[in-house]
């Protein structure tokens, strides 16, 4: 061998390890994006120096003729494999130098690292996909149909938080986000048996009857795809005899159809179901972040000592949201409230079939937030508001009108200085009345969205508010998906009755529950009205006596002919009627009336109570969901 051969051989041993360490690297650690810039660059650096290294080489050592044109593509051919021909023109004018001889060899790394490239694409892929996919049969499974922003945020938070292994449904063909799901372990699926799910797919994640459990997220931006295909993979698991109580679901943008996916008596469904959109999600996190309980003080027995009044600018569907959030969690007995909306538009949304003003002080004033009788107004009453809520549906006008407010508020250090939230479709930001600051930028992030979690806390509610003998899985598991919406609710106030009663959960774990009986019967008329205030923002009405009546009468006939038959003569969710939705002072004769129809001794005010005692469950809910969390 000689001189010559023997120092290109350690050049080519470098360039053939270099360019297939770097193939793996940027494989492995990039995203598809990176990997395809970096590759065209390299063909053409490769391309460029083969041309010019062995078109004029070949052409210096042989001449012009056919037989060098022939010698150079073959060349430029052998360089993508790794195969060099410098020693055939090594004498050439461009190799002499060293600047040559490094570019000589930088075109034969990107050609060899574009063909190592190309296998380990098509081999190396396959492989880590198998290694995941095969991982992935392990511990519950979550699948996230839909890849975007907020999904990818929602995976990675479940899957280092609650250890789920996860697998990702991309109907779309993302590449902009494999490498995000790639660092979280997770995988992307986008073959037609996972599109259209089949059984073939249940049998690769290793789904089926009593093994382990399936969480569906179906969280794609177009809420129709997510019915589909959900509604498609409920299909396949009844065919495969999967148990609902193996399977959950989490869908956004589903409306009231994600009712009909919850399982019930003589119908199949997923185990579990929650469902969402991003501006009663956002709403939601801003009352449980900024609670109204939080902005009014309590005697220590259950009784508040103000009233709770807000004021929200814009009522589009970010305002609707945070309306209904409002009254839900802002009643208090002991308290009024009270809630004034301005919006410049009279018809935005407001005046259209709008019942919550039937039965709560609402008011709408037709300004805007940079409108002089905006600050009038707040200047008048600024000792009884609590919370100004910015909706305007753009976030720079939130954000500039909340700079202005918190300027103005600072001109009169002796007010009392109202919670300043923006809030907009899957974020807030919150100034507190002490100055400190507090945002979220993506709802997917944290557990606002642990179905887990949030159906461990209102489960206990459930099974204490029907005062079963069974256990609170079993009730739950016949519990409809309106009735698990009203026990979430009512788990999401616990906050509130903590507060309310001088208590905290910690107090609470300790064994200082049940509070004594005044603070318990103050809490439980609390408890009431925020039940009533849920069924309101829901649609509900009070029952007239006549309907009343005449559901009774066909009770009776129900108790004849069929008596081991159930039928509730005060509930009618259909027609959105509930006889229970009066003051508290009356729950009794409605109790008394009832039960001498039904022959039964249901006591509406001990439904409400009974809510009250189950927060010491409901702590310890949801200590254990948070433990199983860390798990």
């Amino acid at each position: 061998m000689e001189m010559g051969d023997k120092m290109v051989l350690p050049i080519v041993m470098t360039i053939l390890v270099g360019a297939c360490f770097a193939a793996v690297v940027l494989n492995v650690a990039v995203d598809s994006r990176v990997r395809r810039a970096v590759l065209s660059i390299s063909i053409i650096i490769a391309v460029v120096t083969g041309a010019v290294f062995y078109g004029y080489g070949f052409a210096w050592a042989q001449g012009m003729s056919a037989a060098s044109l022939f010698r150079a593509l073959l060349a430029m051919c052998r360089m993508m494999v790794g195969i060099n021909d410098y020693s055939a023109i090594a004498e050439c004018p461009l190799l002499v130098s060293t600047l040559g001889k490094s570019l000589f060899w930088l075109g034969h790394f990107c050609g060899f690292y574009v063909t190592a490239n190309a296998a380990i694409t098509m081999l190396g892929e396959r492989l880590l996909r198998r290694i995941r996919v095969t991982l992935l049969r392990r511990g519950p499974l979550l699948l996230i149909y839909g890849v975007n922003d907020d999904s990818t945020a929602y995976g990675k938070d479940m899957a280092a938080q609650k250890k789920r292994s996860v697998l990702f449904v991309d109907p779309d063909g993302s590449t902009s986000f494999e490498g995000t799901v790639k660092a979280m372990g997770a995988v992307i699926e986008k073959s037609d048996d996972a599109l259209i799910p089949n059984r073939h797919f249940l049998r690769e994640v290793h789904i089926r009857a009593g093994s382990r459990a399936l969480e569906l997220a179906a969280l794609h931006t177009d809420g129709r795809k997510n019915l589909e295909y959900a509604k498609a993979l409920l299909k396949v698991m009844d065919e495969a005899g999967i148990r609902p109580e193996q399977t959950s679901l989490i869908i956004s943008g589903a409306g009231d159809q994600a009712s009909s996916l919850q399982a019930a008596e003589g119908r199949s469904g997923y185990g579990s179901v929650f469902a969402f959109d991003e501006y009663e999600l956002a709403a939601r996190l801003v009352i449980r972040d900024f609670p109204p309980c939080g902005r009014i003080s309590f005697d220590g027995q259950g009784r508040a000592e103000e009233d709770f009044r807000a004021v929200i600018l814009g009522y589009g569907r970010m305002g609707r949201a945070m309306l209904s959030q409002l009254v839900c969690n802002g009643q208090f007995y002991g308290s009024h409230f009270r809630a004034d909306i301005f919006d410049p538009d009279p018809q935005n949304g407001f005046l259209h079939g709008q019942r919550l003003t039937e039965f709560y002080d609402i008011r709408f004033h037709p300004e805007g937030g940079k409108a002089d009788g905006f600050y009038r107004f707040l200047e008048q009453e600024h000792e009884s508001i609590r919370c100004v809520v910015l909706c305007t549906g753009n976030a720079d006008d939130n954000r500039e009108i909340a700079e202005d407010l918190a300027g103005w508020y600072a001109l009169h250090p002796e007010w009392r200085r109202p919670v300043i939230l923006q809030a907009s479709r899957g974020c807030y930001y919150g100034l507190d009345e002490d100055g400190s600051f507090k945002a979220c930028t993506n709802i997917y992030n944290g557990d606002i969205l642990d179905i887990e979690k949030i159906d461990a806390m209102a489960m206990q509610i459930h099974h204490m508010y029907t005062g079963s003998a069974q256990n609170a899985s079993a009730d739950w598991k016949n519990c409809d998906y309106f009735s698990r919406m009203s026990s979430r609710a009512s788990a999401d106030f616990y906050p509130a009755v903590l507060r309310a009663a001088g208590r905290t959960a910690g107090d609470v774990l300790s064994g200082s529950w049940p509070p004594d009986e005044e603070t318990l019967e103050n809490l439980a008329v609390t408890e009431h009205m925020r039940w009533c205030a849920f069924h309101h923002v829901c649609g509900f009405v009070p029952m007239p006596q006549e309907i009343w009546e005449q559901r009774a009468r066909a009770c009776t006939e129900l108790k004849q002919s069929s008596p081991g038959e159930k039928y509730s003569i005060g509930k009618d969710v259909k027609n959105r009627l509930h006889a229970c939705l009066v003051p508290w002072e009356e729950l009794d004769a409605l109790s008394d009336r009832e039960n001498a129809v039904t022959g039964g001794s249901v006591n509406y005010k001990q439904m409400d109570r009974n809510n009250v005692l189950a927060v010491s469950d409901v702590l310890r809910a949801m200590s254990a969901a948070e433990k199983s969390r860390q798990v």
